[in-house]
């Protein structure tokens, strides 16, 4: 693990909120495979699921981070200031360094339903944009008669890279971090 202030703990659950939020991704990229598999000529489920794999882990990763960092600001805006604390990202333990369960909790919570707004938001664009699938399509196309190498690449090879990728750029916003913003420490501070 990287130097960090971060103990293993904390280590595993912002994994969990990770995971659970990839999980319930992969869900909805297997319903948008199916639903939409043949609504663009010549492109089926493999590529639909392969487009929003794509998709999700590169501008969805903006979108989640945007999301994130946006009800955070918000919730200080508006001098909520206990709940931003207890959604500080990353953040398990109280003054005492006792874990708070609820901290936990709730920001999984949270968790999933910003990655469920980016989920809906990427769906959105693929259908407003269908090039982005098409491009998928296109760069499948070499595979078309080898359907079951298309299908151990859709499913085992673009996930592996493309989740990696996610998984680490998503680490590096929802761990625990020291406040830079004078603000919203001024405003935690006198709680």
């Amino acid at each position: 693990m990287e130097n960090s202030d971060r103990t293993w703990f904390e280590f595993g659950l912002d994994s969990s909120k990770q995971i659970m939020g990839a999980g319930w991704i992969h869900v909805a990229n297997l319903l948008c495979a199916v639903l939409f598999a043949g609504r663009l000529p010549g492109v089926d489920g493999c590529t639909w699921y392969a487009a929003n794999i794509i998709v999700d882990t590169t501008a969805g990763v903006a979108v989640e981070w945007c999301l994130l960092r946006g009800l955070h600001h918000l919730l200080i805006g508006l001098r909520c200031v206990a709940t931003a604390k207890l959604l500080d990202s990353g953040s398990y333990r109280d003054s005492s360094g006792a874990f708070r369960p609820l901290a936990y909790v709730t920001q999984m919570v949270v968790w999933l339903s910003i990655v469920t707004c980016m989920k809906v938001g990427m769906v959105g664009l693929m259908k407003t944009v269908p090039v982005i699938v098409l491009l998928v399509n296109s760069a499948l196309s070499s595979l078309e008669d080898t359907p079951k190498i298309k299908l151990v690449v859709v499913m085992i090879f673009v996930p592996l890279m493309m989740n990696t990728f996610q998984f680490v750029l998503t680490d590096g916003f929802i761990k625990k971090r020291k406040r830079a913003d004078p603000l919203a420490d001024g405003l935690i501070a006198k709680e």
